[in-house]
């Protein structure tokens, strides 16, 4: 039974693809308790948190051999939700392209500026292009490199993400947050804060 230490641009979604298994079997067990009270998200991992692996159990199906049968494996693909904003209004009803492992997906946006699609459990990088010709915008993806709320990391990089300056003085980068959402303005991570940037990032 092994215990794997999550690195950069590990999720429990590409953990159980690597070892065969339903995210949620890990997730669930009792060893990963804690795990999961500190990270409450399974696709929001920090490098060195540690997940217990179960063995597998071996299913059984009684098939007649005369016959063709079907399996469908569950919990494959794993999906892509992410929401596009040009400042604080939403990308809503915007054609797009999606480059994932060099395959394509084209589609619109819906209303509230959210791309849905399904998402290989192993993959690290991928490109959306919105709109067309000249006016087309080109945002790079990292899949599973969002460190976890409750860390410095991922703070920042949440901030990161929403247009706030990477290299600025972190207490004026919070300031600027706070101040703009109504937030009381410390430059300092509260817990009032945490909750507004995870309801502005998503997760």
């Amino acid at each position: 039974m092994p215990t794997h230490t999550a690195q950069q641009g590990d999720c429990l979604t590409s953990i159980a693809e690597q070892y065969g298994m339903y995210w949620e079997t890990i997730w669930n067990h009792p060893e990963n308790a804690d795990l999961k009270r500190r990270r409450k998200d399974p696709n929001v991992l920090f490098p060195g948190d540690l997940v217990f692996v179960p063995e597998k159990r071996i299913k059984e199906v009684t098939r007649s051999s005369d016959q063709q049968h079907s399996f469908r494996r569950k919990g494959v693909p794993a999906k892509l939700r992410i929401r596009l904003m040009d400042g604080d209004e939403p990308m809503a009803a915007r054609p797009y392209q999606l480059e994932i492992d060099g395959n394509w997906i084209k589609g619109t946006t819906d209303q509230d500026g959210y791309i849905e699609q399904p998402l290989p459990p192993g993959a690290r990088k991928g490109r959306i292009l919105v709109g067309e010709g000249s006016t087309q915008d080109v945002f790079e993806l990292q899949f599973g490199t969002i460190d976890p709320l409750d860390t410095t990391e991922g703070v920042k990089g949440r901030l990161s993400d929403l247009g706030y300056a990477s290299d600025g003085d972190p207490a004026e980068v919070l300031s600027a947050f706070q101040q703009k959402y109504g937030l009381a303005v410390t430059g300092q991570v509260d817990e009032a804060t945490r909750q507004k940037l995870r309801e502005v990032f998503g997760q």
